[in-house]
């Protein structure tokens, strides 16, 4: 379940992101704050879950 989220959360901010960087391109285009929240903050969200997805499943072994 933790993976598919990760898989989720890193498509979803490449699109979200993807549609920014193609309208910062437009002649007249204003940048908003919540627009470079968003890209900022997409940078550990991403990280994160890239973190999640390549993990080795490293588990107790006690348990």
């Amino acid at each position: 379940m933790k993976k598919l989220l990760a898989i989720v959360l890193v498509l979803g901010f490449l699109f979200v992101d993807m549609l920014f960087f193609h309208d910062i391109f437009k002649a007249g285009e204003v940048t908003t704050l919540p627009q470079y929240l968003t890209g900022i903050l997409s940078i550990p969200v991403m990280l994160l879950s890239l973190h999640t997805l390549l993990h080795k499943g490293k588990k107790a072994k006690n348990t």
